[in-house]
Formats: C-alpha cells, sequence, structure tokens
C-alpha cells in the first residue's frame, strides 16, 4: 500500500508541475475574455496608445483632461494613430474607431454626433459627419506582435472649436474598450 501511495504522490506532483509550467509559458495575449486595450493587458504597460501627428498621448485610462487641444490644420492632412493590444491576439481587434463633437453632461461615444469608424477585416470605412468638418478620410492597419496599429488620415475643411474626443476599439467577441479625451481637439 505504501508504494501505491508514493506512486500517486508522485505523479499528483508531476501534474502540478506540468501545469504550473504550461501556465508560465503562456504568451503576452493569453486568453482572458477582456476587451482590447490602448495601454496593454495584465503584464504589458505602455503608455502611446495615441498618436495625433506623431505626438504620443497616454490614454490608459477611461478618460483624461487635456491641457492644450490638439490642433489639426484645415486643409492639411493629419495622422491619427491607435495602438491596440487585445489578450487574445491582434488579429481579433475587427473595428476602430474615433468619435468627436461630443458636447453633453454625459459624455461617452454615443453622445457624440461625429465619428469615423474602421472595420480591419472588411476594410472598409464609416463616417459620419453631419457638421461637414472632414474632407478626405482613409484608414488602414497593421500588425507588429502583440499590437494592432490603426492609422486614419484626417482632413479637417471647416473650423471646429474645441470638442471632446474619443477612441475605441472592439474585438471578435464584441467586447469594447474606449477612453475620453476631454478638450482634445480643435480644427482650424
Amino acid at each position: 500500500m505504501n508504494n501505491r501511495f508514493v506512486v500517486l504522490a508522485s505523479l499528483v506532483i508531476v501534474l502540478l508541475l506540468a501545469s504550473s509550467i504550461g501556465a508560465e509559458s503562456l504568451s503576452a495575449y493569453a486568453s482572458r475574455n477582456s476587451p482590447p486595450s490602448f495601454s496593454g493587458g495584465t503584464y504589458l504597460k505602455y503608455t502611446d496608445g495615441l498618436k495625433i501627428n506623431g505626438q504620443a498621448i497616454d490614454v490608459s485610462k477611461y478618460s483624461q483632461k487635456l491641457d492644450t487641444p490638439f490642433v489639426l490644420p484645415l486643409g492639411q492632412s493629419s495622422t491619427i494613430t491607435l495602438k491596440i493590444f487585445d489578450n487574445d491576439g491582434p488579429t481579433t481587434v475587427k473595428a476602430a474607431a474615433l468619435y468627436g463633437n461630443m458636447k453633453s453632461e454625459h459624455l461617452s461615444t454615443s453622445t457624440g454626433d461625429t465619428s469615423i469608424v474602421y472595420f480591419l477585416d472588411k476594410h472598409q470605412l464609416t463616417v459620419t459627419d453631419p457638421h461637414k468638418v472632414f474632407g478626405k478620410v482613409t484608414a488602414e492597419y497593421k500588425i507588429v506582435h502583440p499590437f494592432v496599429y490603426v492609422t486614419f488620415h484626417v482632413t479637417p475643411v471647416a473650423k471646429l472649436d474645441t470638442t471632446n474626443f474619443s477612441i475605441a476599439a472592439m474585438d471578435d467577441r464584441r467586447s469594447f474598450s474606449s477612453s475620453l479625451l476631454i478638450n482634445a481637439i480643435k480644427f482650424e
């Protein structure tokens, strides 16, 4: 009986060791059913989740107020790049969006009437521009593991006073994340 107990105990120890070694070797984007992020996952952190004309902005919080709004010049193409991480890997990110003109008391993506949404898997761009502030708008993405970079090229054609601005991303499980920038952007 002692022999069986030793064999059984040894087998349990081997199984526990194997499972702990397997857990240690999980990739940076091991599945955790969490939404995409503009600042990293549990073990990966970064502070350049948004770049406007090359200038990085830390969007690691749900909302942040900028001291000085970014000015996008009229008639000139500006770039807005989102650096997105998803625990399930960069190919699971299905859409990225910019929302603007949010002026109500309750700021969220649903309170903005202006949006640019890019569906990565369909290479489809949808622009909602009721105030006719945009000229040409294009978007593209590239994957540089473990991130997907979505770049919007936006040419403002009408003046826009300082407004709030939000970025958002959605993955293949429809997990959605967003980050709000208060007093973030204006066109002149």
